[in-house]
């Protein structure tokens, strides 16, 4: 009890002041010129801000201007912007169309900075793609007042850059090379960073799943909004699986306990289907990073799988998938798994994924709409079938 009204405590500090930065910055509605300063928004990017985080290593190379393009909002703010630059910056083939992301909202930093999301991205980029042979975005600039929760991320416009289409669930089905790709990305990035003293060292800001988790609940009502969430699905989730509406969310912590126990790697944590993009070539990539942690591979290849198949697809390929997948997880420097062993490890992984959606449906007043409703319903959909088909309940217990 005292550990949770400190909690409880804690967390309305770090409210209040964050509030008060925001408050801070809309009075001062500064425009930056130098990396010192961290811009709140892309009104508030400057030439000269831009030079200087994205010219640095180009002599005599200057952005002109930019503009801002299409974007949207939700747990951060996301839009594109296209850059002219002088002889010099245009000669050297810098890039003319820039990512961005960006928290000038209140409601944003209310969600980001409790989970440590925009430490864990920048480091990300910053840190861990450079070595990582994956496809994802490239990391041109990560400012980031940890503080505040102020953020400014400049990152390769794939969709420009290489042509490619985002995961929409309600639009797209992914066929099997798509799957294939999937978990070989995932098994790359969990064998290269399987147990790596990195993890302890240079990357130990980046929170273990169960913590993240905690931490977050007392933030934001997670447990309490999942609830809601869950009555708002309940059509789209399989009798056998509400009937036990009451086990849910204990199953989901048990799940993530179960973390503190297991060797550990370095999880992305949400890698739902419109978090992945498609090259031409039917290659999947994976974005938006900054809900990483440490923990049990597991989590992220369940919630993959669950949540960017179709049912039916899901049912029938799992198993080979899985097989792929530690074949990869092996080949990039993790261990060699039995597939029994994982399949168990598997089966207990899947509720976190579920209560992301069962919270993102579940949005208050208070709480931004990170996704539109049909996009929820899809996914719960499949993500409640995984549950009922492999007796995920039951796998708790093995």
């Amino acid at each position: 009890m005292v550990e949770a009204l400190a909690k409880k405590a804690q967390a309305a500090g770090a409210i209040a002041r964050v509030a008060g930065h925001v408050l801070v910055e809309k009075a001062r509605n500064s425009r930056p010129t130098s990396l010192d300063e961290v811009p709140r928004s892309v009104d508030a990017l400057t030439p000269e801000w831009l030079t200087a985080a994205l010219c640095r290593d180009v002599p005599g190379a200057r952005v002109l201007g930019a503009t801002a393009v299409s974007g949207s909002d939700g747990s951060t703010s996301r839009r594109g912007l296209r850059i002219e630059y002088n002889a010099a910056g245009t000669a050297a083939g810098l890039p003319t169309s820039v990512y961005t992301k960006s928290t000038p909202r209140l409601l944003s930093r209310l969600i980001t900075v409790p989970a440590s999301a925009l430490v864990g991205e920048k480091l990300f980029y910053d840190a861990v793609r450079p070595g990582l042979d994956i496809e994802a975005p490239v990391g041109y600039h990560m400012a980031l007042h940890p503080a505040a929760g102020r953020s400014m991320f400049l990152m390769e416009d794939v969709a420009t850059s290489k042509g490619v289409t985002f995961g929409d669930p309600t639009k797209h089905v992914l066929d099997r090379k798509n799957a294939e790709s999937m978990v070989e990305l995932l098994g790359t990035l969990h064998g290269a960073m399987y147990e790596s003293p990195r993890l302890g060292g240079e990357l130990r800001t980046i929170k273990p799943v169960l913590r993240w988790q905690v931490d977050l609940n007392h933030m934001i009502n997670f447990p309490g909004r999942s609830l809601v969430g869950f009555d708002r699905a309940v059509d789209v989730i399989p009798s056998a699986c509400r009937r036990r509406r009451a086990e849910v969310w204990p199953a989901v912590m048990r799940s993530l306990e179960m973390h503190q126990r297991a060797p550990r790697t370095l999880l992305h944590q949400d890698v739902h289907a419109r978090n992945w993009y498609i090259r031409p070539d039917g290659v999947m990539g994976l974005y938006d990073w900054q809900c990483m942690a440490q923990g049990i591979w597991a989590l992220d290849v369940a919630y993959a799988l669950s949540a960017g198949l179709t049912v039916g697809d899901r049912r029938a390929w799992e198993r080979e998938l899985l097989e792929r997948y530690l074949e990869h997880l092996a080949e990039a420097g993790g261990p060699k798994l039995t597939f029994d062993e994982a399949w168990r490890t598997y089966r207990q992984q899947a509720f976190h994924g579920f209560a992301f959606w069962l919270y993102t449906i579940g949005y208050g007043k208070l709480q931004p709409q990170m996704q539109p409703d049909d996009v929820c319903l899809k996914i719960l959909e499949r993500q409640a079938n995984m549950i009922v088909d492999l007796d995920c309940f039951e796998a708790l217990d093995e």
